[in-house]
C-alpha cells in the first residue's frame, strides 16, 4: 500500500470520531436545524455519509469480485429527503456509520495489490478501486465541512 494511500487509510479509519468530535454538545435541535429548505442538517449529512459507505461498500466488493463492474449510482437528495434522518438519534446514525466503516476497514485490509488496482466503471469512465477509495475519503471531509459550516450559519441564525 503506498504512503498516499495508508493516510487515507487513517483517515477513512478517523471518519466517524471527527463527525462525533464535531457535533460534541450539540442539542437535537442544532442536529436537525437546517440552513435552508433546500441544504441538509448535520443529521442528514451524517446519513448521507452512512448511506454513500452503504453505496461504497457494494462498489468495493463488485470491483474485486466482477469484470469491470459498472457503479451502483443513487440520487443521494432524494435518499437524503425521504430518510427522515431527523427523526433519527445522531448516536444511532453514527453506530451504523461506524458498522460499516469497520466492516470495509476489515475488507480493505484483506486486499492485495492487484486488488488495489482492479477497475470498476463509473458511467463508462475507468476507475481504479484505489481512486475510488480516496475519492471517498475526499468526499468524507467535504462533509465534515459542511457539517462546520451548518454549524457556523445556526450560531449566525441565532444571531
Amino acid at each position: 500500500m503506498s504512503e498516499t494511500l495508508l493516510r487515507s487509510f487513517a483517515d477513512y479509519k478517523a471518519t466517524s470520531e471527527w463527525i462525533r468530535s464535531s457535533v460534541e454538545g450539540l442539542t437535537d435541535e442544532q442536529l436537525s436545524w437546517k440552513p435552508s429548505p433546500d441544504k441538509w442538517s448535520v443529521k442528514e449529512v451524517v446519513a448521507h455519509l452512512v448511506d454513500s459507505s452503504l453505496v461504497h461498500s457494494v462498489r468495493i466488493r463488485k470491483i474485486v469480485a466482477e469484470p469491470n463492474p459498472s457503479f451502483v449510482l443513487y440520487d443521494q437528495d432524494a435518499w437524503v429527503s425521504t430518510a427522515k434522518s431527523n427523526e433519527e438519534s445522531i448516536d444511532r446514525l453514527l453506530s451504523a456509520l461506524d458498522s460499516i466503516l469497520a466492516y470495509n476497514v476489515l475488507y480493505y485490509g484483506r486486499l492485495s495489490e492487484a486488488d488495489w488496482n482492479r477497475i470498476g466503471l463509473n458511467e463508462g469512465k475507468e476507475v481504479p478501486l484505489y481512486e475510488l477509495f480516496e475519492s471517498f475519503v475526499r468526499h468524507s471531509r467535504t462533509h465534515l465541512a459542511q457539517i462546520e459550516r451548518t454549524k457556523a450559519a445556526r450560531i449566525a441564525a441565532e444571531g
